[in-house]
């Protein structure tokens, strides 16, 4: 079924004109390929793609002020800034655009009354897109009433919880035993040997009473295991699971046992633990205590919603075996013996549900029954269904189907989807791309499709700009950087607060510091560069591979080449149209400059 847009007045407005001859009525069009919205869909996340392209302009607005100290007129108590065909725009609409635009933009520079008034133009504009797609019906597709049901639905449930967890706060002896546990460095000396009699045989030195740095300066002398001098600072997460199992049991000062690891066999000595602060952590902490904390309350009032409204067959619900050819799956799918009981409301039968477990078996019924899955599965699934059941229940009682929360998420989800429809229906289809104009803009901004210069690269730090420099000339005339590494004098320990870590990771160069950019930039596979960083600490640099920038192939770039301009057109063509809609219709605009 083809549109065609053409302008056409009707009644006073733009309308669409068919040209195949049908009426609005029978149009039937796939919303959404995705299918029904997940239970983490909310009217808030603006997930319609069409509808991102119209809402989200690329500009921040830092407060609302402006609007506020406006005398802006009221309608059935609310402030208005614009009515659009009778259909008035809240304040308080338009500021939970402005707090959607502010997510995104945290520490941009304000901007002034100009973009203020260019968001209010861009919600009229999907005002009267809305208004025009229902008037062709659009809002009746029922496709499209199935996703709001649904996100009624888990947006119900949804803001019951958002009740019961919004007062919660983190236990702080939680947020603190978790910040430190993650900031936690244990400083590991350590030598990793290939042969275990090697191991074995230092592992008896040191049980002599020996002293561990002498022991181990001698076996790396002597080639029989690598390792450094130097005690290096770690992480849990970045120690393996075998050294972080020993290391949590030992006590500043001791040494290992020989411990097998997959690249041979290693002994370390902990020479120490810190705890170095660092902010993000903290905040992670937090909120990591703040959800264990919600989650625990959020169990507790769900275990309490079972206790006053439901009653469980536990007869029935022990005696079914989902893997059993008798009866088997499919007459299990047509019982109705009543598995639960949910007062002043419709039982939950058998049937419900293994109709339930079917819908989430992406791989079919007989090769989870060959796994033996099913019946694992039996309280997790019967567990979801009275969640979601129970949760609804007690979101109605407490009327929260009729809070203005509620009511606008639920509004604006659909109008998204209305958006949505009228753009698919209405306006894609004329929106065309040619191959010529893909393969121009190609060329002219090919510096946006170019992959950028890259390079890998180690380094050594040095605290003085002489032990650099000397250090520096010995590489360039032939010195092994390994040995400069473990001889040179002078070295800032890597752990050290500020200090760059660069160990032959491949990196993009433009995404480099600015000074460690500069100080390779030009630089070949082999060269050493020299680099004083703003923290007085002296870098040298060895170039090890150099990956030079070159235009991506067109073919690579086509796709992303189309969607950018299909957007554009898209955006322009929807735009052009709201413009017909808004000369032919009553807009009044309340906030001012």
């Amino acid at each position: 079924m083809d549109w065609k847009i053409g302008c056409e007045i009707e009644r006073g407005r733009v309308a669409p004109r068919r040209t195949d001859g049908a009426h609005g009525d029978d149009v039937l069009i796939n919303i959404h390929r995705s299918g029904l919205p997940s239970v983490s869909e909310r009217a808030k996340m603006r997930n319609d793609k069409i509808l991102r392209i119209i809402l989200a302009i690329s500009f921040f607005i830092g407060t609302t002020e402006l609007a506020s100290a406006q005398n802006l007129p009221t309608l059935k108590g609310k402030k208005v800034v614009a009515v659009v065909n009778e259909e008035p725009i809240t304040l308080d609409e338009f500021n939970r655009e402005l707090g959607i635009l502010h997510q995104g933009r945290v520490g941009e520079k304000k901007v002034g009354e100009e973009k203020t008034l260019e968001l209010l133009n861009r919600l009229i504009i999907g005002r009267l897109i809305v208004q025009e797609a229902r008037r062709m019906g659009l809002d009746e597709l029922k496709e499209l009433k199935e996703r709001v049901d649904v996100f009624s639905t888990v947006t119900l449930r949804d803001e019951l919880i958002e009740r019961q967890v919004k007062n919660i706060k983190p236990d702080e002896k939680e947020v603190e035993r978790l910040y430190r546990e993650s900031i936690k460095e244990w400083k590991i000396k350590s030598i990793l040997f290939e042969k275990e009699e090697d191991a074995k045989a230092m592992e008896d030195v040191l049980k002599g009473g020996k002293d561990f740095d002498e022991i181990l300066k001698r076996f790396l002398a002597d080639k029989k295991g690598k390792g450094s001098q130097e005690g290096n600072y770690l992480k849990d997460k970045e120690l393996l699971p075998e050294i972080a199992a020993a290391v949590s049991k030992m006590k500043i000062g001791s040494t290992s046992s020989v411990i097998r690891i997959k690249s041979g066999f290693t002994i370390f000595k902990l020479e120490g633990i810190r705890f170095p602060e660092d902010p993000e952590a903290k905040t992670r902490a937090r909120a990591e205590a703040l959800r264990q904390k919600q989650k625990e309350a959020l169990a507790k009032y769900e275990k309490a919603l079972k206790t006053k409204y439901v009653k469980v067959n536990d007869p029935i619900f022990k005696s079914l075996d989902f893997e059993s050819k008798e009866p088997g799956f499919e007459k299990l799918m047509k019982d109705k013996r009543v598995l639960a009981e949910i007062k002043g409301e419709k039982p939950i039968t058998v049937g419900e549900m293994t109709g339930y477990m079917r819908q989430q078996l992406y791989h079919g019924v007989e090769r989870a029954v060959e796994a033996k899955r099913l019946n694992k599965r039996k309280s997790q699934v019967l567990d979801e269904i009275l969640h979601k059941r129970i949760l609804r229940k007690e979101a109605l009682r407490l009327g929260i189907d009729k809070t203005e929360s509620y009511k606008n998420n639920v509004k604006e989800y659909e109008n998204s989807l209305i958006f949505g429809a009228f753009v698919q229906k209405a306006v894609a289809p004329d929106v065309k791309l040619k191959e010529e104009e893909l393969k121009a803009n190609y060329e002219e901004h090919i510096k946006d499709y170019t992959y950028p210069e890259m390079m890998k690269i180690v380094s050594l730090v040095f605290g003085k700009r002489d032990d650099a420099e000397r250090a520096v000339v010995n590489l360039r005339k032939g010195a092994d950087f390994q040995w400069i590494k473990e001889n040179a004098e002078g070295q800032v320990d890597q752990n050290t607060k500020g200090v760059l870590i660069f160990d032959g990771r491949l990196l993009t160069v433009k995404d480099l510091p600015e000074g460690v950019s500069k100080a390779v930039t030009g630089a070949k596979t082999g060269d050493f560069r020299l680099y004083e960083s703003p923290e007085n600490h002296y870098y040298i640099f060895c170039v090890q591979e150099v990956i030079p920038s070159k235009p991506q192939p067109y073919a690579e770039v086509k796709e992303k080449i189309a969607k950018k301009i299909y957007n554009e057109k898209l955006t322009k063509t929807v735009e052009e149209y709201a413009g017909k809609l808004k000369a032919l219709s009553d807009v009044k605009i309340y906030l001012k400059n």
